[in-house]
């Protein structure tokens, strides 16, 4: 039933990439595409660890990655048409979807990371245009209460009205610095977790071509003595 169900899905494919090639749009065979052979995301290793500045750098990546999930769509059907002229369908399939699902992963997971930074850029100009607008002007009753409170003596506690607003600005702004020198600090440490894992990778590739270079190094050896034993056994 299973192989029954492929093989529909074969055939579909093929009517429509033959409809496909008769409308003037190249086939997967005309592109040079190879059965079941999918590249990995062309969005690595650019935003594999994305932080954006802007909310234009936000949007950009967006629409990447929305263009890559239409492409992967594409893809799909192609590689779908190619497998169902193979021997083993399935096998061919599943090797193309392995590498799609995955790019299909990454390019969800930029779309959520931009909208969500996005957002979060959004909200600080929000604040910081907030903490900057002019007073507004008083009116004609809140003028005459003022009037009416300053010429009544301060309590103990201290004067009243507008030094009560401005301590309350001054308690915004501060306010609002700390929470700027929190997103910087956050912004510093997401930095310097992006550089650890850098070097770990530099690292990591360095340690695997000395190794390799140790192993050629040895074969060769290897190699030159074989050479030089041989002519005692003939």
């Amino acid at each position: 039933m299973k192989l029954i169900s492929v093989l529909v899905v074969g055939l579909c494919c093929s009517i429509g990439f033959s409809a496909q090639a008769s409308s003037g749009n190249p086939t997967p065979e005309e592109l040079g595409w190879e059965a079941g052979v999918v590249a990995p995301s062309p969005l690595l290793p650019r935003y594999s660890e994305p932080l954006f500045k802007t909310v234009q750098e936000g949007e950009e990546a967006k629409a990447l990655a929305e263009e890559e999930l239409q492409r992967i769509e594409k893809l799909r059907q192609g590689h779908r048409h190619l497998c169902g002229q193979k021997i083993f369908v399935n096998s061919c399939i599943n090797k193309a979807e392995k590498v799609l699902k995955e790019r299909e992963r990454i390019a969800q997971q930029l779309i959520r990371t931009a909208d969500h930074q996005i957002r979060m850029i959004q909200t600080q100009k929000r604040q910081a245009e907030r903490n900057t607008e002019p007073p507004q002007p008083a009116k004609r009753g809140q003028v005459q209460r003022e009037v009416k409170e300053a010429s009544m003596p301060a309590n103990r506690a201290g004067v009243t009205g507008e030094v009560t607003r401005e301590e309350q600005e001054q308690a915004n702004v501060q306010a609002y610095e700390a929470k700027q020198q929190e997103q910087a600090a956050r912004k510093a440490e997401l930095l310097k977790q992006a550089e650890a894992r850098k070097a770990k990778r530099e690292a990591r590739q360095a340690r695997y071509e000395e190794d390799m270079k140790k192993r050629a190094q040895a074969q060769q050896q290897q190699s030159e003595q074989s050479g030089s034993v041989i002519p005692f056994f003939k």
